[in-house]
């Protein structure tokens, strides 16, 4: 069906009242497609590409794909990562697009660049260490006494780690919101919406287990002594040791476990405790849930349904054997 000639033009879209009104109303949907955390990060990026359109005077907007490309060789040479550079790009594609302005990432400029960067500038990817089952063990034993700041922390650890949660999901659960939580005779159940990897809930059963490593049961003492009966589930203490409303932020929970791995090997020499901090962070928690998975032979469909990767081929990336000498196949032969 033919759009009404009033609407044909994009200068006659923007001059009508009431069509404007209703785009703006709009609007909060739109920007509900990214996580606040990505906005937050194409906000920085597209930042720089404004000051560096200034300083080299053209257009930010509709963006030329050759000073798009110039931009990009420009964050390279400054050492930015190849995923930085590529978040850059994401950032100006999604500003020209929210302008109506179509911009190709595969134009020939741009193509050819990022080509180039790619091969001149990979290196191999450091990721986040997996916390080990071990080590999960003595921090959480290492969490003394049963005051509110030991079970929520406690808890939160517990929680992300067997449900192998992204601290963007960890702090998002909430005891009536949009990420709710049963707890059931069989174990914890999550209901995480407009996660990472998924704008749709996901679903993620966490077993109660039978050692002193069990979240449900961490969690239950949890929620026994904060009596908190709507809202976000981990939330911040006060110095008083009250709960309070305000909900714990993505980097509260990277002080948390640093802070408590510090309690847990405060014996160790200090460079070899600063070199353990550095390579652990939230993510070691997910991490860590898929190889200690992976190491007792645990089907990979059956990780995948905690873990929620969409590839198979990102989860066996995930997967890092304690002993990669011990489980090879050279070993077969």
């Amino acid at each position: 069906m033919d759009l009404p000639e009033t609407f044909q033009s994009e200068t006659e879209l923007t001059s009508n009242g009431a069509l404007a009104m209703a785009l703006q109303r709009a609007q909060p949907f739109a920007e509900a497609a990214r996580s606040s955390g990505t906005l937050s990060v194409y906000a920085r990026c597209w930042n720089t590409w404004l000051g560096w359109c200034r300083d080299h005077h053209t257009m930010p907007v509709p963006a030329a794909p050759q000073a798009v490309a110039a931009f990009l060789a420009e964050l390279a040479r400054q050492g930015r990562s190849i995923s930085s550079v590529n978040v850059a790009l994401s950032a100006i594609l999604f500003h020209a697009r929210a302008a109506g302005h179509a911009l190709d990432r595969k134009h020939p400029a741009i193509g050819n660049v990022m080509a180039g960067i790619t091969r001149r500038s990979a290196r191999p990817v450091r990721r986040a260490r997996p916390l080990a089952l071990d080590d999960l063990r003595a921090l959480v034993a290492s969490i003394a006494g049963d005051d509110l700041r030991a079970l929520r922390d406690r808890a939160l650890i517990l929680v992300g780690f067997f449900a192998a949660l992204r601290r963007s999901e960890i702090v998002s659960l909430d005891v009536t919101g949009r990420s709710p939580f049963e707890l059931r005779p069989e174990g914890l159940m999550l209901h995480l919406t407009a996660t990472k990897a998924s704008a749709a809930t996901e679903t993620v059963a966490v077993p109660r287990r039978t050692d002193a490593l069990c979240p449900v049961a961490a969690l239950e003492r949890y929620l026994a002594v904060a009596g908190i009966k709507h809202g976000s589930l981990f939330r911040a203490v006060s110095k008083a040791g009250r709960i309070l409303d305000r909900r714990l932020d993505a980097t509260s929970v990277r002080y948390i476990l640093h802070t408590r791995l510090a309690m847990a090997f405060h014996d160790l020499p200090q460079d070899a405790l600063a070199s353990r901090l550095n390579r652990l962070s939230p993510h070691s928690l997910r991490a860590g849930f898929v190889t200690a998975a992976a190491d007792a032979n645990a089907p990979e469909h059956l990780i995948q349904r905690t873990s929620r990767h969409k590839s198979v081929a990102t989860l066996r990336s995930y997967i890092r054997s304690a002993d990669a000498f011990a489980a090879n196949a050279g070993r077969l032969f």
